[in-house]
């Protein structure tokens, strides 16, 4: 199973300014997180389990306010991802 949660300051996918609301989904059942990282001159969904990091979907330039946070929620709701916060 899949949560969507979100993550606190001094974290390490905690992003000062994060698109998607410092948001992660975290599996149960194995060492997989996925979260939205920035990459500069744009942005990235991956997925990690241990050391290995897989692209899931890059977008690069400027992408318009909240679209972000939209998108990650579709990615959450298409897994059966069960929310454990709010924003």
């Amino acid at each position: 199973m899949w949560f969507l949660v979100s993550v606190v300051k001094g974290s390490k996918h905690f992003e000062p300014e994060s698109q998607v609301g410092n948001r992660v989904l975290i599996s149960d059942t194995t060492d997989m997180t996925i979260s939205a990282r920035s990459t500069g001159d744009g942005y990235r969904f991956e997925a990690r389990k241990g050391t290995e990091t897989f692209i899931i979907k890059d977008f690069t330039g400027a992408q318009p306010v909240g679209s972000l946070a939209a998108k990650f929620a579709a990615l959450a709701q298409s897994m059966g991802a069960l929310a454990l916060s709010e924003s």
